[in-house]
């Protein structure tokens, strides 16, 4: 199991455009400016992930890559987190799932408060790849974290306190 200091840039958002709750996102906005720890972001290789991406998805997620070559992991979960940390400026801790055990060495990490508990974690790495397919078919478009975050500063889809 690896961790990585990860760019906005480099991070494939989930399609929860905008993020649902102002308040958790403002709370986690707060403590990345005052330096606290967020706990990590777990993600997959792109590699991984495409091999569960249906025909249609993977055609659509080629033209996204040909634009974003640098985007390089899926996210799993932390859109609140991820788009925080963009929003201040800092880099995204994420964790990176290449196999199972490393799913289960994340599990552990819970206690420590370095992981949130979530549904990733209850399923393999596989499962998790089937999960994001049928994700992104219910909405068919890729962003990168830093994509989402400027369309939500363009759209106004900020809190106030953010702003």
């Amino acid at each position: 199991m690896n961790t990585l200091e990860l760019n906005s840039n480099q991070i494939i958002t989930l399609n929860d455009y905008p993020v649902h709750s102002d308040s958790v996102l403002s709370d986690y906005y707060k403590k990345c400016k005052l330096g606290e720890d967020v706990p990590f972001v777990p993600v997959i290789r792109k590699e991984i992930v495409r091999k569960y991406l249906d025909s249609k998805l993977l055609e659509e997620f080629e033209r996204f890559e040909r634009q974003n070559p640098v985007a390089e992991y899926f996210m799993l979960d932390g859109s609140h987190r991820t788009t925080a940390l963009t929003l201040a400026g800092c880099n995204i801790t994420a964790i990176i799932y290449e196999k199972d055990s490393d799913i289960e060495e994340a599990k552990k990490l819970v206690a420590t408060g370095q992981i949130l508990q979530n549904d990733t974690l209850e399923h393999s790495l596989q499962e998790n790849c089937e999960i994001l397919n049928r994700h992104f078919r219910e909405k068919p478009y890729f962003m990168t974290v830093e994509q989402k975050s400027e369309k939500m500063k363009r759209e106004k889809k900020i809190p106030q306190e953010i702003r």
